[in-house]
């Protein structure tokens, strides 16, 4: 594996190039970076190679040029950057033949350090290794049938740091890929050597050790990750699980920051989300799969979804916000924009159509955890 053309056009060094031609191949693999000035054979070169050039002994040979890189396309090569000491551009016929090959050449300004390109790209693509490892060492412990041995010993594997209590935290963004928001919270954020902050599936994972700190201490940092989430901006989720006081428990700390967030997708009102506060969605959230909870939504949603799409009426719409608003009346009027008799009356209408009038205690309930299947069902 490597990183993508596109993922290197955001390092350092290379964020300052102006992508030319080959767009429609942002997308190839580096999986190592190196330097060409002269035409060589194209038994040097490997799939995956991404070259800086000066193009100092062809910069007058635009032949010369064309058959370089047809040279490197056709080794899969992922990319080749100029530095514009000798260039700024290239011939119309080079760009042609990039963009017609898929193939990303750029130009860089000279300032720009051929050693700052190649360590930045390289330890990229490092970091683009131990994240997979890493996310493989995730998915283990979080297989069932692991003993509390193999939990921790996997764990360390991770991080040899890390201490025994354990806060985990799984942010995803709508806008940034996980790439970019690593990138971001590494620069927002003074991770002590005893966290890890991992790419796991589309988002973060935030491993929080701690030893002796105080609870106070605790929160402190939990509060910084969470400035730091809020600082990257863009529409996101954040799960955060309970403290676990043994690092063998860390498997339960990720299903908790991974439920969290999963939860937040379903409560469009709220970003951040604790474990500890999901309530009955701890139980939903596991369950959410299974034919019987649909069932038992469907029986309560799709009577008052046929009624709204027969006499276009909102109940639904009512019956959501009334749950949100924890069954008080005034509330849900003042969400709606409407008087609370206005809603008095829908809810009685929503009892009679679910046959639930001479309930008090019961509909509410049963409508709460309908409400929430529906939530996190769609």
């Amino acid at each position: 594996m490597g990183i993508t053309v596109k993922e290197a056009l955001k390092l350092k060094g290379l964020d300052r190039a102006k992508l030319i031609a080959g767009e429609k191949g942002l997308d190839r693999f580096i999986k190592r970076v190196s330097v060409i000035e002269c035409p060589e054979s194209p038994e040097l070169f490997t799939e995956g190679d991404f070259f800086i050039t000066a193009f100092f002994a062809l910069k007058e040979d635009v032949d010369a040029q064309l058959s370089m890189i047809q040279a490197l396309v056709d080794c899969g090569c992922s990319g080749l950057c100029v530095i514009d000491m000798y260039l700024s551009d290239l011939s119309e016929s080079v760009k042609r033949l990039a963009d017609k090959a898929c193939f990303p050449v750029m130009i860089l300004p000279n300032v720009v350090p051929y050693a700052e390109i190649i360590t930045n790209v390289m330890d990229a693509i490092i970091q683009s290794k131990d994240d997979i490892i890493n996310e493989m060492h995730v998915d283990t412990m979080l297989l069932p049938g692991k003993t509390a041995r193999e939990i921790y010993e996997t764990a360390k594997k991770i991080n040899a740091r890390f201490k025994e209590k354990i806060v985990a935290a799984f942010y995803e963004n709508v806008v940034f890929s996980a790439e970019d928001i690593l990138r971001k919270l590494k620069n927002r954020t003074d991770l002590p050597d005893h966290w890890s902050l991992l790419k796991y599936k589309s988002g973060v994972l935030v491993l929080m050790s701690f030893g002796n700190e105080s609870k106070k201490g605790i929160d402190l940092r939990i509060d910084a990750i969470i400035k730091a989430v809020e600082g990257i901006g863009g529409k996101y989720r954040l799960g955060i699980s309970t403290l676990h006081e043994a690092l063998s428990e860390i498997n339960m700390c990720i299903k908790e920051a991974l439920l969290a967030c999963d939860a937040a997708r379903a409560m469009e009102d709220k970003n951040i989300v604790f474990y500890r506060d999901l309530g009955i969605y701890r139980l939903l959230m596991l369950l959410k799969n299974e034919p019987e909870l649909k069932n038992y939504m469907s029986e309560i949603i799709n009577p008052v979804k046929e009624y709204d799409r027969k006499y276009r009426t909102r109940l639904l719409e009512t019956m959501i916000s009334y749950v949100e608003n924890d069954g008080d009346i005034a509330r849900t009027a003042k969400a709606l924009f409407l008087h609370v008799n206005t809603i008095r009356y829908r809810i009685e209408k929503i009892k009679e159509i679910l046959h639930m009038e001479h309930m008090v205690g019961g509909f509410y309930e049963q409508i709460s955890i309908a409400v929430k299947i529906h939530k996190l069902c769609r």
